[in-house]
């Protein structure tokens, strides 16, 4: 795999966008994902494709399997080599239309606080020792440098608190706290907000260096019926999920610069249900679950926007 994968140049993007959006590179995905695997049909056209520079496809699947993946790369690479060197190529510029792209991207808070958020599952011994039983998931949760100043006191002295404004516990609880461990899962409606609270305790400061420590809990719930699985089949009965959670932390924030040197907040709880494509179908009894919001690095795949970046302000 790993010597076919070095004759590609890969690519990865969110699956949604590309096929219902019309940027320029939605444009160039949409021009040969339908000639793929899942061509001719309505829904997702999830998957790894193989194409061209100038949107031809070459090879394309939906799967997991190192042996079917290994067969496809190989059959791109057979296509590829029969088509001619001037054929191969885009005549068009994309950096002639950067203006065209919107993408979450764009909208990345310079000076804010950009964290990475860690799901897994805590503590199981009753998991199958199979991929779910190693699980886990990442996203990125944005604050705005006002956002983020707002979770400190108004003065930064020794043992002030503050209790964070309700947008930004709801920030969290909604869209990062989660099952997402295995999959999928959609964010939860402010109505599904039964606890959400975070308080700063201000525990050192020294030449500008604010020291603090964090603590909270969350719990969110909803109730319906919902497909469980991904073919879409209704359960046939009133589901529930949800997720509980006590959150403790710590950070560092520097008041001369205005940035934070260190921030970890950790979440640890339970969740219960499942939705259609967390898997979670055989799953659903209340178990234990973990989230890490950590300090994110400024590389590009650390710049990836949230993904519920879309509902942040509803």
């Amino acid at each position: 795999m790993q010597k076919l994968a070095a004759k590609f140049i890969p690519a990865a993007d969110e699956v949604w966008r590309l096929q219902n959006r019309d940027d320029p590179e939605c444009a160039f995905f949409q021009r040969f994902c339908d000639q793929g695997h899942y061509g001719g049909r309505k829904g997702t056209r999830q998957g790894i494709y193989c194409a061209t520079p100038n949107g031809k496809l070459l090879a394309s699947i939906n799967t997991t399997h190192p042996g079917r993946m290994a067969d496809m790369l190989r059959k791109a690479l057979a296509a590829w080599k029969k088509i001619p060197k001037n054929e191969r190529l885009w005549t068009e510029n994309p950096e002639e239309t950067p203006d065209q792209i919107q993408r979450g991207e764009n909208l990345y808070p310079e000076n804010g606080l950009v964290l990475k958020v860690h799901s897994r599952d805590l503590d199981r011994k009753d998991l199958p020792g199979d991929w779910r039983s190693e699980a886990r998931n990442l996203d990125f949760a944005w604050f705005e440098q006002d956002e983020a100043r707002d979770m400190l006191p108004e003065q930064a002295v020794r043992g002030a608190q503050h209790d964070w404004p309700a947008k930004l516990v709801h920030r969290l609880a909604r869209f990062h706290l989660l099952d997402n461990v295995r999959g999928q899962t959609s964010p939860y409606k402010k109505r599904h907000l039964l606890e959400a609270k975070i308080r700063t305790e201000i525990v050192s400061v020294r030449k500008g260096i604010v020291q603090m420590k964090f603590v909270g809990t969350t719990r969110t719930s909803s109730s319906g019926t919902w497909p469980l699985d991904r073919a879409g089949r209704l359960s046939g009965s009133s589901e529930s999920r949800g997720v509980q959670t006590r959150i403790l932390g710590n950070a560092t924030f520097d008041s001369n610069q205005n940035t934070w040197i260190q921030f970890e907040l950790v979440a640890t709880g339970i969740r219960w249900g499942g939705t259609q494509y967390n898997f979670r179908k055989d799953d659903l009894a209340p178990a234990p679950i973990g989230f890490a919001f950590l300090l994110a690095g400024d590389t590009p795949s650390e710049r990836v926007a949230p993904a519920f970046l879309h509902a942040y302000r509803r």
